[in-house]
């Protein structure tokens, strides 16, 4: 039986450039740093400035060599006590859009920085694929805040 081919250097560059040639109505997306170190994976940090309102983000992208899949990743910071009386509540939230969400396991001055993460298939990749996957982390965000606003 014949083994699949695992994505590569040259993958991992086209993924990149990809990401980078998409353009989104709402959103401007620049790598923080246009580096590109190649050590077998990529971990890459978009600064994404939403066009509508002043606030901007930061969408952590990591391609790990030999795997078929690229993860992206929205920082969410919660109080502490917030976190500890609604965690069911935002993971069920997270759970509708098929968002996982990783807190960190050690708070600082009282918040607890979450990541918001989703995954698209490298096969699958393009740039429909990858604005379908940041608005719905965008979305899942938004959801969660605004749910934990009218408590």
């Amino acid at each position: 039986m014949k083994e699949k081919r695992r994505p590569g250097r040259s993958d991992l560059e086209a993924v990149r450039s990809q990401i980078l040639d998409f353009a989104c109505a709402k959103h401007d997306f620049k790598l923080e740093s246009e580096d590109f170190p190649f050590d077998g994976n990529w971990n890459g940090v978009f600064l994404i400035k939403f066009r509508d309102n002043p606030e901007s983000d930061r969408l952590y992208c990591e391609v790990p060599l030999g795997e078929y899949f690229i993860r992206f990743g929205l920082d969410l910071e919660l109080d502490e006590q917030v976190w500890r009386k609604t965690h069911e509540d935002i993971l069920r939230e997270a759970s509708g859009y098929d968002v996982a969400i990783y807190p960190s396991h050690a708070p600082e001055d009282g918040k607890l920085r979450c990541r918001l993460s989703l995954r698209a298939w490298v096969p699958n990749f393009g740039q429909r694929i990858f604005g379908l996957t940041i608005s719905t982390l965008i979305d899942c965000k938004k959801a969660i805040l605004s749910m934990l606003a009218l408590e």
